[in-house]
């Protein structure tokens, strides 16, 4: 039996064993994750040692000081080392699993049954009073678009699709004050995995953080590391850790605005858009009905700057024929990366110059075995999937892609590729190997990636990638699940995007508000919109001939076309990681920001996304924005009312919303002089960068610089306690006056500027 220990890491977060050899974390409370050991499985046999010894020491890492434990354990049928580190300056626990010699043959056989867990967590066995009273456990399971799933401190009573594994990661346990313990992978991110019960019959068997089941050999020496970071919220923890990870990758993130697809309003023919497997009636098929769809959109000013094509365009194993009733997504591989005959007779160059010619964005997915690449191409195979073993054939690909004139290349059905074919989880390092062959084929070419249906490990590993300028981060639109459940989905996925540094994609929407169904258009189109817009990626439609509403797309893009977007991803906020923003009678929150010269726009929007059917009604403070609050006092500007009001830093608003409702708030900082700019109030983003450049405050005023299309009419909209004096419009070598348009009883100003030439312009307005 071991003797008792204990090692702390700053912020007194600490790893214990007591004389009896029981583990725990105490962080104020004494048992925040309850019973911790390790836990060993292989071929349906388990193993779950008691601790035998430990040793101590320290050392120094990429992370700080530490102190550390190495754990011996009763037995242990794999030759493995297990050790942990408390960190000095950092309030973070590091587990850490080591091959102490070259393994083989040890797989569990079930992806979530890890075959080695260390540690292994017992929440059912936690002391009593060992946890704050009413923390909730919150993850994204190892699905597509890594689905947030939620539980009880249990950590057993988490909603999970049947179809995919039972892990969720990363995992965090939040306290009604917002402290929170995160887990999450420090590295090996398709290695390891964080396995939860999948409901409550299955408690007993904890939470079991290791290798997964399918990794069958491993080189000496080959480790993983899971860190436990403590943190005042959520967002705070993903924050820290994933922070981390892009320092030690030293990870370079792409632009908002690095690619066309995130430049400028796109066109999309995915799952949810009218034309997914779908033609007009008399349009001459596909190519037809694209063409003409592409001509409207040019007619009608639509100024869309990249068309997307999706899985229909290539053979699969399994054809889908077009204008069928079924619409259900046919798991099954590509066959070969070439135009359907049946299809596109004239392959994709002629579809190409049907539409006009513009820059394509193109869809891969997961290869079917009888390919004929593998003829070519070695390939690990299993069963009706295969995956090439090095990237040889995506250069081809990417190659091809190149002279097509894509200009993006969407890798969809990420989760299938990792999970259809045991070969690639087998081995450490083979899934790195294939996401970073992509990425560098991708660069070599002049081609971006969009990620798409990527897992929570695809998350991690893209800190590793330098192409992937954007990822789907919510369930395909007007599929599986309804226009609320996807809104909270997108919501929670941006969080964890927004902390690696990636840029969402909320998927294709349809602009009408005056239909419905597949193809004709969505009541909560407007809502869609928003969330495209608020998300810092790409805006994407996808309506039929003769449905687009172009006002709706004004509130996305100038009338260039370019995309105004706020400076990072909208995110939920700490509240929504505590109430399950669908599954329960909650709240769902998000905010982002833009950021001038003069102080922080923040963007605030709320959504009754819940399935309950009752009114919620809550009170939404600017101080739960986090890094997207205020920095000051400020206007509180209603996007959908008009209605401003002056409101101090820690102000907020108090809410009532009917199912599927929304509310939308700028908020604006009050500058000297008592005024305030909210920006160009057709637009969501109504400060954004590309429609705003800066704004700061000059003598006797503010000055704004405004950009667009030459020749557009931009509105400004601000506040000011006082009649402002005058302003005028700058270009250089010349200026004139601008009327002012202010209403006395609510502080609102307006004043309209056209764009010159130059596609810019400097507003200075007089405080009054």
């Amino acid at each position: 039996m071991s003797k008792p220990c204990r090692i702390e890491a700053q912020g007194g977060l600490a790893f214990a064993v007591d004389g009896a050899g029981r583990a725990r974390v105490e962080w104020g409370a004494p048992d925040w994750l309850g019973a911790i050991g390790a836990r060993f499985a292989s071929a349906g046999a388990a193993c779950e040692p008691a601790i035998a010894a430990t040793r101590a020491h320290a050392g120094a890492d990429a992370l700080g000081a530490f102190a550390s434990l190495d754990v011996a354990w009763s037995e242990s049928p794999l030759a493995v080392r297990t050790s942990l580190r408390a960190y000095a300056e950092r309030p973070l626990l590091v587990f850490r699993i080591e091959a102490a010699a070259a393994l083989a043959g040890f797989a569990s056989g079930r992806f979530d049954e890890p075959s080695v867990a260390w540690p292994w967590l017992r929440p059912a066995l936690r002391a009593p009073g060992g946890v704050p009273d009413d923390t909730r456990v919150f993850g994204h399971q190892y699905t597509e678009f890594a689905l947030p799933a939620m539980s009880s401190d249990d950590c057993a009573g988490f909603f999970l699709l049947p179809f995919r594994p039972a892990v969720a990661m990363p995992l965090l346990f939040a306290a009604p004050d917002g402290r929170t313990l995160l887990l999450a992978p420090l590295g090996a991110f398709h290695e390891q995995v964080i396995a939860v019960p999948r409901d409550r019959a299955g408690a007993a068997a904890g939470v079991r953080c290791g290798w997964h089941g399918d990794l069958d050999q491993a080189p000496a020496g080959f480790a993983s590391e899971l860190a436990l970071w403590a943190g005042p919220s959520p967002r705070a923890c993903l924050d820290a850790w994933a922070g981390f990870l892009r320092e030690r990758h030293r990870t370079v993130r792409p632009g908002r605005y690095a690619d066309r697809l995130g430049a400028q309003l796109s066109y999309w023919t995915d799952n949810g858009a009218a034309y997914w497997y779908r033609t007009e009636p008399g349009r001459g098929g596909v190519a037809g009905t694209l063409a003409a769809k592409a001509d409207e959109m040019r007619r009608e000013g639509v100024p869309f700057g990249i068309f997307q094509l999706d899985s229909w365009f290539y053979p699969h194993r399994e054809l889908r024929p077009f204008d069928a009733p079924d619409v259900s997504v046919p798991p099954t591989g590509l066959v070969t990366w070439d135009a359907r005959p049946d299809v596109l007779p004239g392959g994709i160059p002629a579809l190409r110059r049907a539409l006009g010619d513009p820059p394509l964005a193109a869809h891969c997915r997961h290869f079917a075995s009888d390919s004929p690449y593998f003829a070519l191409h070695e390939a690990w195979v299993d069963g009706d999937r295969a995956h090439p073993q090095d990237a040889a054939l995506y250069g081809a690909l990417l190659h091809q892609a190149a002279g097509w004139g894509v200009e993006v290349f969407e890798h969809d059905w990420l989760v299938e590729c990792f999970l259809g074919v045991r070969g690639l989880r087998e081995a450490p390092g083979r899934a790195r190997a294939w996401q970073e062959g992509v990425d560098r084929a991708a660069g070599e070419h002049g081609v971006t990636l969009q990620w798409c249906m990527a897992s929570p490990a695809d998350f991690f590993q893209s800190v590793t990638l330098k192409n992937v300028t954007s990822i789907r981060t919510s369930g395909d639109y007007k599929y599986f699940v309804g226009s609320g459940a996807l809104w909270a989905w997108f919501l929670y996925g941006n969080a964890l995007a927004r902390a690696l540094g990636l840029h969402p994609f909320k998927d294709v929407f349809l602009t009408r508000r005056d239909g419905d169904g597949p193809r004709d258009g969505d009541p909560h189109a407007e809502a869609e919109a928003l969330l495209a817009a608020l998300s810092a990626g790409p805006v994407g439609i996808g309506d039929r001939v003769g449905r687009t509403e172009r006002e709706l797309l004004w509130r996305t893009c100038r009338r260039d076309g370019v995309l105004v977007k706020p400076d990072a991803p909208i995110a939920a906020l700490d509240r929504c990681f505590r109430a399950h923003a669908v599954l329960e009678p909650a709240p769902l929150a998000g905010a982002t920001h833009s950021a001038h010269t003069a102080g922080r726009w923040s963007y605030v929007a709320s959504f009754h996304a819940a399935n309950a059917k009752e009114t919620l009604r809550f009170r939404l403070g600017w101080s739960e924005l986090g890094p997207d609050a205020p920095d000051g006092p400020c206007v509180a500007y209603g996007w959908r009312s008009g209605r401003m009001e002056r409101s101090a830093p820690d102000g907020g608003v108090d809410l009532a919303l009917a199912p599927l409702a929304w509310d939308f708030r700028v908020l604006a900082p009050i500058l000297p002089g008592d005024v305030a700019i909210v920006g160009d109030p057709a637009l969501y983003a109504t400060a954004g960068d590309r429609r705003i450049a800066d704004v700061r405050a000059i003598a006797g005023g503010v000055r704004v610089d405004v950009l667009g299309a030459p020749g557009e009419a931009v509105r400004i909209r601000g506040w000011a306690a006082r009649r402002p004096a005058g302003a005028e419009a700058l270009v250089p070598g010349a200026r004139h006056a601008l009327d002012v348009a202010w209403d006395a009883a609510s502080g609102r100003f307006d004043l309209d500027v056209a764009i010159p030439a130059g596609g810019c312009v400097q507003v200075r307005v007089a405080c009054g």
